[in-house]
């Protein structure tokens, strides 16, 4: 008889955090610390700009076995395979309702969003630099923020890091929600909202812009699979009707 995993260990299976493109050992060994201060287990580089070396081991201190395990690649694609969220991280948060990319959640709201999740999460962190690009922002399903000092608003990645672990800690024993979607089923939905909205009479600009508000709604909602599959057959019927009048109509 297989023993079930504590709710410990399903914690810490369930997320991968991604450093991208780091350029200070001691951040990277400040992380590690912090993943082992708050259950995390999975580490993954993409691409440092900084050998893990003896600093980074010095900074870990009881988080060297994440450090040793850490798993490196080349591009972000890589490190997100076999994930169902993607979770970025920005200083720079949208202060216009007009800025859809960058409209963030803080770290707070975020734990409520994954509380009692059962698939894996992956959580971005930037270069200590210039943090994530926007065409990287554009992979993740959720923005999130820490909200800070107007006047020094910037916090170092490490410390960031550990805002946003501890308040994911605090939620990790939340009873798992029945039927959540999965990404690929999600995936689908905003792709057949993105049909609609390039079938509609706007300027390209606004299409991008509704494609991206549609899925920040997906993303910040507590939704169903059934309630996927329900709002997906409505979608996909008017999709199909309104392809066969533009076939009627030669266009």
């Amino acid at each position: 008889m297989k023993n079930k995993a504590s709710p410990a260990g399903e914690f810490a299976q369930r997320f991968r955090v991604v450093l991208v493109e780091p350029e200070r050992e001691g951040n990277i060994g400040s992380i590690a610390r912090s993943m082992r201060n708050f259950g995390l287990v999975h580490l993954c580089l993409v691409s440092p700009k900084v050998r893990v070396g003896d600093e980074a081991y010095r900074y870990a201190k009881h988080g060297k076995e994440i450090l040793k395990k850490a798993h490196v690649v080349k591009t972000l694609p890589d490190a997100l395979k076999r994930v169902d969220h993607v979770v970025g991280t920005t200083a720079i948060a949208g202060t216009s309702s007009r800025n859809i990319l960058r409209t963030a959640i803080d770290p707070a709201q975020l734990a409520s969003r994954l509380a009692g999740t059962t698939r894996p999460v992956a959580l971005l962190f930037g270069r200590e630099s210039t943090g994530l690009t926007n065409r990287e922002l554009q992979l993740c399903n959720m923005i999130v923020s820490i909200p800070a000092n107007e006047e020094y608003s910037v916090l170092n990645v490490a410390t960031a890091a550990s805002i946003v672990f501890y308040e994911l800690y605090k939620v990790r024993q939340t009873r798992p929600r029945p039927l959540e979607p999965s990404r690929k089923s999600v995936e689908r939905l905003a792709a057949i909202f993105r049909q609609l909205a390039g079938a509609a009479d706007l300027p390209s600009h606004r299409k991008r812009l509704a494609d991206r508000a549609f899925r920040n709604v997906l993303a910040t909602s507590v939704i169903s699979s059934r309630e996927v599959s329900l709002i997906m057959g409505v979608l996909r019927k008017n999709r199909d009707r309104t392809q066969r009048i533009y076939a009627q109509l030669g266009k």
